[in-house]
């Protein structure tokens, strides 16, 4: 079951990651896009509130549903990416876009735990879906 966990990783990494000279004309967004890519983002977050993966599912870039059936995608999510599989709520920083693609970090609340996460979406003709999430290393808890 394991296997394709790492394949997965991969592709979240190889999304956030600037893949192509274009990626490297980020900008800060226009309100109308940063409104459009956060409402994604939360609409997959609420899905998942809901117990759907598969309205989740439907947020994600059509390379990613094709590479990860929905079975696997809700597994991945589940095991991989707790905080957004039992997230409660969200926090969205600065999102950035060159038109084909955007990129923003969320910190995704449970009610226990917190964490950060690089998205990467991509515009499609149907309005901006995601392509890859990165999960932050945790930060190692302040000494006294």
């Amino acid at each position: 079951m394991k296997r394709w966990i790492f394949p997965f990783c991969l592709l979240a990494a190889l999304a956030v990651a600037p893949a192509r000279a274009e990626d490297a004309d980020l900008h800060p967004s226009a309100p109308a896009v940063r409104k459009a890519v956060i409402a994604t983002i939360e609409g997959q977050l609420a899905a998942f509130r809901a117990h759907d993966p598969g309205k989740a599912y439907g947020f994600a870039a059509r390379a990613l549903r094709r590479q990860f059936p929905l079975p696997r995608f809700a597994e991945v999510v589940r095991t991989g990416y707790p905080e957004i599989w039992r997230n409660l709520r969200a926090e969205y920083g600065i999102v950035s876009d060159n038109g084909a693609r955007a990129t923003l970090n969320v910190r995704v609340h449970t009610a226990d735990t917190s964490a950060a996460y690089d998205y990467v979406l991509v515009r499609e003709p149907d309005g901006w879906r995601i392509s890859g999430v990165l999960r932050h290393a945790p930060q190692p808890a302040d000494s006294v």
